[in-house]
C-alpha cells in the first residue's frame, strides 16, 4: 500500500469517526431532551419550638392510649398520618428519623420508643415505691 492510499484510507476512517461522533452526541441529546426534569421536593422547614411542643403532646397522647391497651386505635391513628408528618412527629420525639425513611421504619421506631417508655417506667416505679 502506498503512502497516499494511506492517507486516503485515513481520511476515509477520520470522516468515518466524524460521523460516528456526530450521530452519537445527537443521541446523547436526545435522549437529554425526552427526560423530563427531575423535580425536587422541597426541604421542608425546620420545627419550630411551638411545632415540638404540640407533636410531643400528641406523641404523649398516643403512648397513653397505648399503655392504657388500646395499641390497635394507636396504630390505626399513627397509619392514617401521611409519612412526612409522621417523621416530624418522631423528629420532634427525638427518634433518629431521616427524610427517606420509609413509613413504616418510622412506625417501628415510634413503637419501640414506646415499649421503651413502658418499660422505663415500669422500673421506675417498684424504685420509688421501695424508697
Amino acid at each position: 500500500m502506498s503512502e497516499q492510499e494511506i492517507i486516503q484510507e485515513l481520511r476515509v476512517l477520520s470522516q468515518k469517526v466524524d460521523r460516528l461522533s456526530s450521530f452519537l452526541e445527537s443521541m446523547r441529546a436526545d435522549r437529554q431532551s425526552k427526560k423530563p426534569p427531575r423535580a425536587s421536593k422541597p426541604k421542608p422547614a425546620p420545627l419550630t419550638p411551638e411545632e415540638v411542643l404540640q407533636h410531643q403532646a400528641r406523641f404523649g397522647e398516643l403512648y397513653e392510649q397505648w399503655l392504657s391497651g388500646d395499641e390497635l386505635g394507636v396504630q390505626g391513628r399513627l397509619d392514617k398520618i401521611e409519612v412526612e408528618d409522621l417523621r416530624r412527629l418522631a423528629d420532634a420525639n427525638n427518634l433518629n428519623v431521616t427524610s427517606k425513611m420509609s413509613k413504616d421504619r418510622v412506625l417501628q421506631l415510634i413503637g419501640a420508643r414506646f415499649r421503651e417508655k413502658k418499660q422505663l417506667h415500669q422500673v421506675r416505679a417498684p424504685m420509688a415505691q421501695s424508697g
